[in-house]
């Protein structure tokens, strides 16, 4: 199965920009239709998608919402800048994440430039069980223990919970982008536009391409179903041996509730 689907995409092809800043619709990005009878394919834009769906086909929406999971704290203690990545809310209401030392700035006031910092000295800031990190006035959290399976990454509680947090999160926070994507975008491209429910640390990006166009035709085509659940998406990097943001993200489901599309 893996041989199947695994394939090297040529650097030209990589999506550094969002459609619609290449005057683009959402629904105008291309669409691979393989008909299962035969086998073949053929080219599409995604608008036409409703086209190709037949009587009785199930859409399956996932309705998770992108944090801005990439965010600045200073170790409260030590005073080291520390860039956490968030990678899963656990179910006791703690995170996973990804903490990274940052460079500190020269005599001069200027700052080195991230991609050249080693990974060997983004781990070497004396991170360890007990630390306070701030992140705002409101805002901080203690770093419990490393994961055990995931040794890169650590277990993290805020100060706050709930609503309070999220605010704090989409306050301070920038959403995670790949290496090939040269400037930041913001969190609203990183959304699909039936998302409700925060918690994914990247794009549920399937989905991406449904506009309201194509959904109030799906509304109208009567003969089509659609149901809708949250899956949390995982920052993936950390499964690697590098920090660099190059590989696509890790699904993880977190919560599952089949619900009626409205």
């Amino acid at each position: 199965m893996h041989s199947a689907y695994k394939f090297v995409l040529p650097q030209e092809l990589h999506a550094t920009r969002p459609p619609e800043a290449r005057g683009v619709g959402r629904d105008g990005v291309r669409l691979l239709v393989l008909d299962r009878a035969n086998g073949s394919t053929k080219h599409d834009v995604f608008r036409n998608l409703t086209s190709h769906l037949r009587r009785g086909d199930l859409l399956v929406f996932n309705v998770s919402r992108t944090l801005p999971a990439v965010l600045q704290a200073k170790a409260r203690s030590q005073g080291n800048n520390v860039e956490i990545r968030l990678a899963e809310r656990l179910t006791d209401g703690s995170w996973l994440a990804l903490l990274l030392c940052q460079r500190q700035a020269d005599g001069t006031g200027t700052t080195f430039d991230q991609n050249e910092i080693s990974d060997a000295e983004r781990f070497a800031c004396g991170l360890h069980s007990g630390m306070i990190l701030d992140f705002s006035n409101e805002l901080s959290a203690t770093v419990l223990e490393r994961n055990t399976a995931i040794p890169r990454l650590w277990r993290l509680e805020f100060s706050l919970k709930g609503q309070q947090f999220f605010e704090q999160i989409y306050a301070l926070g920038k959403p995670i982008r790949y290496e090939y994507v040269p400037e930041d975008w913001a969190l609203d491209n990183y959304q699909t536009i039936y998302a409700t429910e925060p918690g994914s640390a990247e794009m549920p990006s399937a989905g991406r391409a449904f506009s309201w166009d194509v959904m109030f035709r799906l509304k109208k085509q009567a003969s089509t179903q659609q149901t809708s659940f949250s899956i949390q998406v995982c920052h993936p990097t950390w499964t690697t041996n590098s920090t660099r943001n190059t590989r696509p993200p890790k699904r993880s489901i977190s919560s599952v509730s089949a619900l009626p599309m409205p």
